[in-house]
C-alpha cells in the first residue's frame, strides 16, 4: 500500500504545496480556504442550474443538452479547485495526471455533444417570437377592444334617437298633432339612415380587414369618373356655396379596379367638402409616364401635424370628441387606405392649420392612354360659372 501511495507521490522526487510555502499556516489557510470557497460556489452554480432544468419538460432535447454543459461546468470547476488542497499537504503528481486524464476524457465527451446546444438558442429564439406575437395579439385586442367600443358608442346614439322619436311620434299621433308627427318621421328617417351608414361602414371595414377582395382591373376614362363623383356631392356644394374643380385631361384612361378607386375617391371628396366651409374642393390629376397622382385639396381648416400619422386609424376624428355623427364616424379614410393597399397605391397627406389640405393618391402602371398636351379640361361648378380650357 505504501509503494502505491509512494508511487503516486512521485517516490519522493517532488515537494508538496505546504513546502513550497515554507509551512507559513497564515497563507496555507487562505489558500485552502479560497480554493473550497470556489468549490462551494460551483456546487452551488450547479444545484440552481440542477433546479431549474425542472422547468423544462421531461425528454425535451433543450434539457439534455442543458444538462451536458452543466456537468462539464461541475467536472471542471471541481477538479480545478479540490485537487489544489489535496496538493497542499501530498505531492500527488500522478495523482494530478490521473485527474488530467479523467477531465480530457470528459471535456471532449461534453465538447463533441456540444453541437447539441443549437437547441437551446433555437428554443430562445421561439421565445423572443412568441413574445412579440404575444405583443402583436395584445396591441390586436386593445384595437378591437377600441373599435367596439366606438362602434357600440356610435349606434347607441341614433338607436337611442329613434326610440324617443317613435314616442314621440305615437303622442303626435294620439293627439292628432300632423305637424309634429312629420317632423318626428323625418327625424326618425334621419337617424334610421346615420344607423345605416355606420353599419354599412363597419361592415366594409370589416370585409376589408378579415376577406381579401379580388381586384378587378377595367379600362375606363377618368374624367367620367370624377364628374360622377362631383354630381355625389353637388347638393353639399350648392348648399355651402363652394367651387368644385376639376382638373383632368379629357382623354386620360386608366386600367385598375374602378369601383374601389371610385370609393377611395368618395371618401376622400366627402371629407373635403364637408370641412371646407368657404373657398373651393379640387380635384387634379398628373401622369408621369404610367403613373397617376390624384389630388384632392380643400381650403378647409387644415390638420394639425400631431394628428396627421392618426388621420387613417378607426374612428379618430380631430376636433370631434363629442362624437357628432353630422361630423362622420372616423372610418372613411380607414377605408381609403385599406382600399389603396388593395390597388398597390399610396395615399399622401399634406396639411398646414388655416390653409386646408391635400391628399395625393399614387397609382403605379394604371395609365393607358393620354390626351396630346394642351387638352387638358378644368371644370369649375358651385358659386363660378363653369369654364373650360
Amino acid at each position: 500500500m505504501q509503494a502505491i501511495l509512494d508511487w503516486f507521490a512521485g517516490n519522493g522526487r517532488y515537494m508538496n504545496l505546504r513546502h513550497c510555502m515554507d509551512d507559513d499556516r497564515f497563507w496555507i489557510a487562505l489558500t485552502v480556504g479560497l480554493d473550497i470557497t470556489v468549490a462551494c460556489g460551483y456546487l452551488l452554480i450547479a444545484a440552481h442550474w440542477w433546479k431549474n432544468q425542472k422547468l423544462v419538460e421531461t425528454g425535451h432535447p433543450a434539457r439534455k443538452a442543458l444538462g451536458q454543459l452543466r456537468n462539464i461546468f461541475l467536472f471542471c470547476g471541481l477538479c480545478g479547485y479540490v485537487f489544489i488542497p489535496i496538493k497542499m499537504f501530498w505531492p500527488a503528481w500522478r495523482l494530478y495526471d490521473g485527474f488530467m486524464i479523467a477531465l480530457v476524457y470528459f471535456t471532449w465527451r461534453y465538447a463533441l455533444s456540444a453541437r447539441n446546444l443549437q437547441v437551446v438558442y433555437t428554443e430562445l429564439s421561439k421565445t423572443k417570437q412568441l413574445t412579440i406575437d404575444l405583443e402583436q395579439s395584445r396591441e390586436e385586442t386593445k384595437r378591437k377592444s377600441f373599435f367596439l367600443n366606438a362602434v357600440s358608442h356610435d349606434l347607441r346614439t341614433p338607436l337611442n334617437g329613434l326610440v324617443l322619436q317613435t314616442a314621440v311620434a305615437e303622442m303626435s299621433l294620439a293627439e292628432n298633432n300632423s305637424q309634429m308627427l312629420r317632423e318626428s318621421l323625418a327625424q326618425m328617417r334621419t337617424t334610421a339612415r346615420v344607423a345605416a351608414d355606420l353599419l354599412n361602414s363597419f361592415l366594409e371595414l370589416g370585409r376589408l380587414d378579415w376577406t381579401v377582395e379580388r381586384v378587378t382591373s377595367t379600362e375606363f376614362n377618368l374624367s367620367e369618373l370624377l364628374h360622377e363623383e362631383q354630381k355625389r356631392v353637388q347638393s353639399e356644394i350648392d348648399r355651402k356655396k363652394l367651387h368644385f374643380v376639376i382638373s383632368v385631361t379629357n382623354n386620360l384612361h386608366c386600367r385598375t379596379d374602378r369601383l374601389k378607386l371610385s370609393r377611395i375617391l368618395d371618401n376622400l371628396i366627402s371629407n373635403a367638402v364637408k370641412f371646407t366651409d368657404v373657398g373651393q374642393v379640387t380635384v387634379a390629376a398628373e401622369v408621369c409616364g404610367k403613373e397617376l397622382r390624384l389630388q384632392v385639396s380643400d381650403t378647409g381648416s387644415g390638420i394639425a401635424p400631431e394628428n396627421v400619422e392618426h388621420l387613417f386609424d378607426e374612428f379618430f376624428q380631430v376636433k370631434n370628441e363629442e362624437r357628432n355623427h353630422t361630423k362622420g364616424f372616423g372610418l372613411g379614410l380607414a377605408i381609403a387606405r385599406r382600399l389603396a393597399d388593395q390597388l398597390g397605391a399610396t395615399i399622401h397627406v399634406d396639411s398646414e392649420l388655416g390653409r386646408g389640405s391635400r391628399f395625393s393618391i399614387v397609382l403605379p402602371g394604371v395609365v393607358v392612354a393620354e390626351a396630346p398636351s394642351g387638352s387638358n379640361a378644368t371644370l369649375v361648378t358651385g358659386t363660378a360659372a363653369t369654364a373650360v380650357s
